[in-house]
């Protein structure tokens, strides 16, 4: 039996919690899995003609959501980096591109920002997880990610 009022430590507040079915794509059909089950029952036919395809399609939610947090990220430093045009920062290369070692992504150590970094001519090669001194030359939130250069 659930206490009269189920009270939450941190919320310090009546509290009930349930998993959203359209966040949690999969939640809902183990819910219906697991419903059949305990009954003794086969699962409905529309649960189980959606299991082949589950699992691509949490990929592809996952790889949205994912998406849609990073360019959230890359605004909120565009507009955090857009008065700093031409500073030199110290940070570290996290990536380069395998088909364009001159290219890559830098993370700064202060402020936190993550951006992309063309070496050009200057740095041929990117040294990858190292430190490196960036200039930067682009912070436009209509037009994130943020851009450095090799200082």
């Amino acid at each position: 039996p659930a206490p009269e009022h189920a009270r939450h430590a941190a919320v310090a507040a009546p509290y009930a919690h349930v998993t959203a079915p359209l966040r949690r794509l999969a939640d809902r059909y183990g819910a219906e899995l697991c419903l059949a089950a305990s009954a003794g029952q086969e699962p409905p036919d529309w649960v189980r003609t959606a299991l082949p395809a589950l699992p691509a399609e949490m990929a592809e939610g996952s790889r949205r959501a994912h998406q849609v947090e990073r360019e959230c990220v890359d605004l909120v430093e565009a507009a955090l980096m857009q008065n700093r045009l031409g500073e030199v920062f110290d940070g570290y290369v996290v990536d380069v591109q395998e088909e364009r070692p001159d290219r890559g992504t830098v993370h700064l150590y202060d402020p936190a920002v993550i951006g992309r970094i063309d070496g050009g001519e200057q740095v041929p090669a990117l040294p990858l997880g190292e430190p490196l001194r960036v200039r930067l030359t682009e912070a436009d939130p209509g037009h994130a990610p943020v851009r450095f250069t090799p200082a």
